[in-house]
């Protein structure tokens, strides 16, 4: 009857714990053993208790090392091995007294198993073997092996399970990795082409908020020399898009690792959980918090400011990596149209400010500019001495932002901290922050406070501009400082020239009465304008009048000997292809590129690059020989093609380039024109080659 229940306990048995409590039950019954252990052969870095046991077991620590060897040899079917077998000299019927046996369970080389039964009844033990009753230890090694086999078969069925749910996780977050690009480029053509940099701002919030998936954005703009940052656009706590261009605030108060990341330039975004959250600087939660730093290579424009605040889900690193896709393009997407508002702004100032015809106009024209199309709040405008001894008003805006007539103001040059700046630093904008602003002597509010001093090109004051913040109460950012000195070159050019031309007007004016005093300064006059006349606006170099005028005084300088002159040609290629695609602004940009470097291949006084056509050059040499004029038109050639201006519709390059030919001839100055070096046929040149056309 022992024999069926125990029969019927192992064949159920799951696991090893369940099949050891029967074959415990089994022997206590059978050789009431004092204890019984079932334990792995002892390896090196493994336990040495037993797996299960009953009684007081002797330590596997007392067993010799060499037992194990001997006991390897014996299988399942050998049956129970007395210890007094052992030839390894070990007494240990000392330790563990008589009619001690050892069995193997499982023969496995990984994991030998084994039970020992100590101190058993041998009468009990040859009526067991009399009566076969135990046989039964086959079984029950048997069984155990079925265990350990099912038990790794399971768990070899589980990891592959494991690694499948892995790969199929792996697969699904691939798909949700392309379908994030998808999202980054969809978003990044959205926002390409804004009017502004301000919908800029808004347009990228909207995009990371509303075609990402993210609960909250933010577009801050760094201020480095004030150490702060300034909000542009946000989002409310209901997740509406809100203006925070009222904002500002001290880089301190930024979390350590932000601040290690803006200015060591590893990481493009970073992450804090469980960090506060904010709206316009007050605390609202607590959640995870990010930045999307966009930098412009080694300068670091702003940053995305990120939370979760709405519906506090944690962030992926598929979505990490999506952001800094984003981040990548929307930087390039900023620095793009950073320069295309600079370049229109200047432009436009240019144009507005060339139609004036007296310094007063011109004073006026640039505080109605500003406070139009820069956003300004109030601006004014004062002439000064080269001594810089006193300020004359001229146009300015009063405390209601409408732009007045101030030529009723004038004081000596008052030692104000803001006018002192501005004298130490010329051309550069120097700023106050958190000061009284004064309109007539009287303080009329608190904000910043900013001026530039205009000078000549000898370094000496013409006049100042300055500005505040007294109507919006915007703060002064990095930005509008860097438009407002743009803007204050282009008032100081053409102020110059203004100036120039009202001081001609006012010789011609008196010149019965001041022919002798005023002849040198009006020839001087004279020779500004002959210059300005003969020079291309666009690249300032020369234009073909200045050429026709130098191959002029080369015939009235004439020793009526022969002489050699040289004629470069530089002509960019597909022009007309480069402003179809990428517009007249970008082409007058190209073009004031080039320009620079031709003007640095022009050594001597006598030699000066000229436009001639709308994108062609020539250079007039004397005294050269073949071999010097063809290095010039080389070293020309390559320079040009390292500038590596983009010129994709291009079918030659995928970079502006040019054909440049050179004409050397020898003749008699007298005889010399334009049409000595043009009169050969010549052919179109080739960007790998210089065309020799010499006679």
């Amino acid at each position: 009857m022992l024999s069926r229940v125990f029969l019927k306990d192992i064949m159920s048995a799951r696991n090893h714990r369940f099949l050891a409590n029967s074959l415990f039950s089994f022997m206590d019954e059978m050789l009431t053993p004092e204890s019984i252990s079932v334990f792995y052969e002892p390896k090196l870095n493994q336990s040495d208790e037993p797996l299960f046991k009953t009684g007081d077991p002797t330590p596997l620590r007392n067993y010799p090392d060499t037992f194990w060897n001997w006991i390897a040899q014996f299988d399942t079917s050998d049956g129970m091995v007395s210890l007094a077998m052992n030839p390894c000299k070990w007494d240990y019927q000392k330790t563990m007294g008589a009619h001690c046996y050892i069995f193997m369970l499982d023969n496995h080389p990984e994991k030998r198993t084994y039970i020992v039964l100590e101190r058993v009844d041998g009468v009990k033990l040859q009526q067991a073997n009399e009566d076969n009753s135990i046989d039964m230890m086959q079984l029950i090694a048997s069984r155990w092996q079925c265990v350990r086999a099912e038990t790794e078969a399971a768990r070899e069925y589980k990891n592959r399970d494991i690694k499948e749910a892995q790969h199929l996780d792996v697969i699904k977050q691939r798909e949700r990795f392309i379908e994030n690009i998808k999202l980054v480029q969809q978003a990044a053509i959205e926002i390409s082409n804004p009017e502004n940099l301000d919908e800029l701002h808004k347009m990228a919030v909207e995009a990371v908020r509303d075609k990402l998936g993210f609960d909250r954005a933010g577009f801050l703009l760094l201020d480095i020399k004030k150490r702060c940052f300034n909000g542009t656009y946000g989002t409310g706590e209901q997740g509406q898009t809100v203006s925070e261009h009222h904002t500002q605030f001290d880089l301190h108060q930024l979390e350590e690792s932000y601040i290690n990341a803006l200015f060591e330039g590893k990481e493009n975004f970073v992450v804090i959980d469980n960090a506060p959250l904010y709206t316009a600087g007050q605390v609202v939660g607590q959640g995870w918090n990010g930045m999307l730093i966009l930098r412009d290579g080694q300068e670091t424009i702003g940053w995305i400011a990120m939370d979760n605040y709405i519906n506090r889900k944690e962030i992926t690193t598929y979505q990490k990596q999506m952001l800094e896709s984003f981040g990548s393009l929307l930087s390039q997407i900023y620095i793009r149209k950073r320069q295309e508002q600079n370049v229109r702004m200047l432009h436009a100032s240019m144009v507005e400010l060339s139609r004036c015809m007296t310094v007063r106009d011109v004073c006026k024209c640039a505080v109605s500019f500003a406070i139009n199309r820069l956003g300004i709040d109030r601006l004014a405008v004062f002439l000064t001495d080269k001594n810089c001894s006193y300020m004359q008003g001229t146009w300015g805006t009063d405390i209601q932002g409408n732009v007045v007539d101030e030529s009723y103001y004038r004081s000596e040059t008052t030692d104000r901290t803001i006018v002192n700046l501005a004298r130490a630093t010329p051309n550069e904008v120097a700023f106050e922050e958190s000061v009284p602003i004064y309109h007539d002597f009287h303080i009329v509010g608190f904000g910043w406070t900013a001026m530039t001093m205009l000078t000549n090109s000898n370094g000496e004051p013409i006049a100042f501009i300055a500005a505040d913040n007294l109507i919006k109460r915007t703060p002064l950012t990095q930005q509008l400082r860097d438009v407002i000195k743009m803007f204050a070159s282009n008032v100081t050019e053409v102020l110059l020239r203004t100036r120039a031309q009202e001081d001609i007007q006012l010789l011609n004016e008196n010149l019965e009465q001041q022919v002798r005093s005023r002849t040198a300064d009006l020839q001087k006059a004279n020779e500004k304008l002959e210059i300005m006349a003969k020079m291309d606006p666009l690249t300032r170099l020369g234009n073909r009048r200045m050429l026709e005028s130098m191959l002029e005084e080369l015939c009235v300088e004439s020793k009526n000997e022969p002489a050699s002159f040289g004629l470069v040609l530089v002509d960019i290629d597909h022009f007309g292809l480069y402003n179809n695609h990428y517009g007249h602004m970008q082409g007058d940009i190209a073009l004031m590129r080039i320009g620079n470097i031709l003007l640095h291949h022009s050594k001597h006084e006598n030699e000066v690059f000229c436009r001639i056509g709308g994108e062609e050059f020539a250079l007039l040499v004397v005294n050269k020989t073949k071999q010097e004029v063809g290095e010039i038109a080389e070293c020309i050639r390559q320079c040009i093609e390292r500038e590596a201006i983009p010129h994709k519709p291009s079918d030659t390059s995928d970079s502006l380039t040019v054909s440049v030919g050179y004409s050397l001839v020898t003749i008699d100055q007298t005889s010399l024109t334009l049409t000595s070096f043009t009169s050969a046929p010549t052919k179109p040149f080739i960007k790998q080659n210089i065309r020799d056309e010499t006679q």
